[in-house]
């Protein structure tokens, strides 16, 4: 989308520079084609040939970061996002912004399950409680989580919403959304988070990566992982997994240790 990106071999792909320099330059951007912009088609493939290989058999997650919020301070910039949030707030150029960072998303989510994918997930982490303030996140950020999830389920589509860090305190709105799945972060209290977004949506989490799967013993994830069970279980909706993504350096046997917990701890009874 005209972002400056910096691929270091053996490090993880990051913006070195945004596409525009102020929200009045918002108007030049435009919605992706994720068949042929950039490397999302490399993504889509990956996706044709997982289905080919498992299709049917393993759920497949086809992942759509990032949502409108993440994505349009990416193309902005993350410092100056967020001092437009507070300075600018009626900035027309803020809105256009949004809408076309959300036109991409949505057609990237449709792509991917287009190419396999039995859902979809995606990440607005910036939009989270330890980044800005509730408020700004019923404005800038929840009307295009929530409009996202109306629109995929128009098309048939089940998507997930992932937002780092502790959401204890915005649960009580993520509970309202249309359904979907909610991916919450380990810091979220397990509790407050079954009692009210847990109630009519399906949890996916929320096993801390880096401190228990990552540098935990196997009995430290095993243990872990019953706890969050007991918790979660109850009425189902439910899917065991870590609370964000994995560090690069989590030991394979503590990933095993976490499947054959749910295994043994997970399964009903008659």
């Amino acid at each position: 989308m005209g972002a400056r990106r910096d691929s270091t071999p053996g490090e993880p792909g990051h913006i070195a520079a945004p596409a525009i320099g102020c929200l009045d330059e918002a108007g030049q951007l435009r919605a992706v084609d994720p068949e042929r912009d950039g490397r999302i088609p490399v993504l889509l493939e990956a996706i044709r040939i997982m289905a080919a290989a498992v299709g049917g058999r393993v759920a497949i997650r086809g992942n759509a970061d990032q949502c409108a919020f993440s994505l349009a301070g990416l193309l902005r910039g993350m410092e100056d996002f967020m001092m437009d949030l507070v300075s600018e707030p009626d900035h027309p150029g803020l809105q256009r912004l949004l809408e076309v960072c959300y036109q991409s998303h949505l057609a990237t989510h449709r792509a991917v399950r287009r190419a396999g994918a039995d859902f979809t997930s995606l990440g607005d982490s910036p939009a989270g409680p330890d980044v800005v303030s509730p408020a700004i996140f019923e404005r800038f950020a929840r009307p295009y989580q929530e409009r996202l999830v109306r629109e995929l389920a128009a098309d048939g589509i089940f998507t997930v919403i992932h937002i780092c860090g502790n959401t204890s305190s915005i649960l009580e709105q993520l509970a309202q959304y249309p359904a979907c799945g909610f991916e919450l972060d380990y810091k979220t209290d397990a509790e407050r988070a079954k009692a009210t977004a847990g109630r009519a949506h399906v949890l996916f989490g929320n096993v801390d990566p880096s401190g228990v799967l990552a540098l935990g013993s196997v009995a430290h994830v095993r243990d872990a992982t019953q706890r969050l069970i007991e918790a979660w279980k109850p009425g189902g909706r439910f899917v065991l997994n870590a609370g964000c993504a994995l560090p690069a350096m989590t030991p394979p046997e503590n990933i095993r240790a976490l499947v054959d917990a749910a295994t043994e701890f997970g399964r009903y009874d008659a």
